[in-house]
This record gives structure tokens, C-alpha cells and sequence, in this order.
């Protein structure tokens, strides 16, 4: 769905909110959100967009982590073992970005990076 800056913005919003964002993509998405309508604005989302390309995982990544150790470490058997399940159905389904909220928020954004960065 082809997003306008507010769109883009909005989706900013939901990636800083979400519960799974990474702290450091959190504090770029702060920066760009305080620097909205400023001078600052474009340098910002420029910045944001290059951590957030480093941050989203594919949803292979997120299938690989839910199936690990490590996955299991984080978020116990039986929500790593929910997790990978539905990664692997999404991924069935076509997805090609992880399922978090946070992931799929950066998704958009990537896909919608037009509306701010031109």
C-alpha cells in the first residue's frame, strides 16, 4: 500500500512503539519523529532508513532464531516453537519480512521511503 509522509510518519510511530523494536532503531525512530517538520527532517529519515535496513529481519532470519537455542532461551519453548510455526505458515503465505509489528512497521517505511527522503 503506497504510503503519504503522514502514512510513513504513522508507521514511524508504530515501529518505536512496538514491544519487539530494537532499542537502538527505537532511539533513531525518536530522533526522527522530534526532528519532523525541522530543518533536520530529511538528515534524520536518512539515518533512520539506514538503521532500519540493518535492523528488519527476513523472515528466514526469524524462522532460524525461533528454531535455535537461543530463541528458545529468549522466548521459552513453547512461544519460540508458536513463533516459528507461525513464521514458517507467513512465509508459506509469501511473507518475506519478519511478523513483528516492529519488522513489519520498517517494511513499510522501506517500501514508502519516497514519500519523505525525495
Amino acid at each position: 500500500m503506497a504510503l503519504d509522509r503522514s502514512g510513513v510518519i504513522e508507521q514511524v510511530r508504530r515501529m518505536s512503539d512496538a514491544p519487539s523494536v530494537y532499542e537502538g532503531l527505537k532511539k533513531k525512530a525518536e530522533t526522527f519523529l522530534g526532528a519532523v517538520d525541522t530543518p533536520q527532517e530529511k538528515s534524520a529519515f536518512r539515518t533512520l532508513i539506514d538503521e532500519i535496513k540493518s535492523d528488519v529481519l527476513t523472515i528466514d532470519q526469524l524462522i532460524s532464531f525461533t528454531d535455535s537455542p537461543d530463541g528458545v532461551a529468549v522466548f521459552g519453548a513453547q512461544k519460540a516453537g508458536e513463533l516459528a510455526a507461525a513464521a514458517k505458515q507467513a512465509k508459506a503465505q509469501g511473507e518475506d519480512t519478519c511478523i513483528c509489528p516492529a519488522c513489519q512497521a520498517g517494511k513499510e517505511i522501506l517500501a514508502n521511503r519516497a514519500a519523505i527522503a525525495s
